[in-house]
């Protein structure tokens, strides 16, 4: 039984992974990426690439992130402890998106559920160990953070190297070069697509679809995970920017179709279907 459990489990991720996990219509050629096809892969580089493309806007979004983290770290430091559980972990999400000081364990008790915990204590050591700095010299007595650990090596080498740093500067350089040079690698690798769009329309449920004008929702065949043909426009020899419609919408594009499958629409309502 557990051989049989094992099998079905595998059967099924490998039928998850076939098709593309964006569109899935088409059948990746695993050029660009194993998870997606070559368009969407494409497509998802192309946004990623458009966020990073001005190097301007990079610079100031960095600079925003820095003096974001630099108070975060600065109001994380002054917390006192919880005054119900003593604890000095604070949950990450608030402290991150909200710049409030929560009690992780606390708020883990009361909601059943919460992110993960960040102390003062533990982000010294992470700075300690990772860039061998003193975080609490920072905040204090320089009044920053360094931009990486290569700004770290320049301060040690030269301390008045926070004076002229030019990090932030360099890093957001790098970022706009990397997106662009891979962006540049992905249009060349895109030539040699092979990918395989299905014949027919496919979804992402194992039951259900949703007509796209109503949303009523509709059978699909659950092994293949596809519309029936009855619901697929083309079936019915239409054209339209709906993929999947139910019954009772095809019936508003009764005209266009040719007569065999007017026949074939009114048995299918007589059906029930």
């Amino acid at each position: 039984m557990k051989d049989l459990l094992k099998e079905n489990n595998k059967q099924k991720h490998q039928f998850r992974s076939y098709y593309c996990l964006d569109c899935k219509q088409i059948k990746p050629c695993h050029i660009l990426n194993k998870e997606y096809c070559c368009s969407c892969a494409y497509q998802i580089e192309q946004e990623k690439s458009g966020e990073y493309s001005n190097y301007q806007q990079v610079y100031q979004r960095k600079e925003k992130e820095k003096k974001e983290k630099f108070q975060q770290l600065q109001l994380l430091s002054n917390y006192q402890g919880c005054h119900d559980c003593k604890s000095l972990a604070v949950d990450a999400y608030s402290l991150y998106e909200n710049n409030q000081l929560i009690c992780q364990p606390c708020r883990m008790r009361k909601e059943g559920g919460a992110s993960g915990a960040i102390s003062f204590l533990g982000q010294q050591k992470w700075y300690k160990k990772g860039w061998g700095i003193d975080l609490t010299e920072w905040l204090t007595k320089f009044r920053c953070l360094p931009v990486n650990v290569k700004c770290v090596r320049e301060w040690a080498k030269d301390r008045n190297h926070l004076n002229n740093c030019q990090c932030l500067k360099l890093e957001a350089k790098k970022l706009v070069k990397l997106f662009s040079n891979s962006l540049k690698k992905y249009q060349e690798k895109l030539r040699e697509c092979s990918c395989k769009t299905s014949e027919k329309v496919r979804v992402s449920s194992d039951d259900y679809a949703w007509c796209e004008k109503c949303e009523k929702s509709i059978e699909v065949a659950s092994k293949k995970r596809v519309i029936k043909n009855r619901n697929d426009p083309r079936f019915w020899g239409l054209e339209t920017k709906e993929k999947v419609l139910c019954l009772n919408c095809l019936q508003k594009f009764k005209e266009k179709m040719p007569i065999n499958k007017r026949y074939t629409l009114n048995k299918y309502l007589k059906r029930g279907y």
